[in-house]
């Protein structure tokens, strides 16, 4: 019987791998474009056809990219509170926000401003964090 090709860890890169250079320089050349040609894209295919890996690779190379900040989110959780968490988690975001006047105390990510009010709605929250 020959092996299952298939990994059962997602985004593990398996045995034999079908490299898609071109479709992963194709993603993220339209999102660093000017202006951008594409801003979103949705991955579909059977289990097990390299969606993840593909993901995975799309990170690696946007990761490096000047003004990109790569957040994972899990449906596990509210992704938008996860969302604002990671970004005010990022250092030169907190700073941002900090100066900017963003009070996220509400929310327990620990980005308190003096004498501001701290923004209890996580859309807004959210809506200001990307303005500034």
């Amino acid at each position: 019987m020959n092996k299952n090709t298939y990994s059962l860890m997602f985004g593990k890169e398996p045995l034999q791998f079908i490299p898609r250079s071109s479709q992963v320089t194709m993603i993220t050349e339209s999102f660093i474009s000017e202006p951008v040609a594409q801003q979103i894209y949705l991955l579909t295919g059977l289990r097990g056809s390299g969606k993840t890996v593909m993901m995975n690779e799309i990170q690696h190379k946007m990761i490096t990219k000047k003004d990109w900040i790569i957040v994972e989110l899990s449906p596990e959780r509210d992704m938008l509170e996860a969302l604002a968490s990671k970004l005010s988690s990022e250092k030169q975001l907190a700073q941002l926000f900090q100066s900017a006047g963003i009070n996220l105390s509400f929310f327990g990510f620990g980005l308190s401003v003096h004498n501001s009010v701290p923004i209890t709605d996580i859309e807004t929250a959210l809506s200001k964090m990307l303005e500034h």
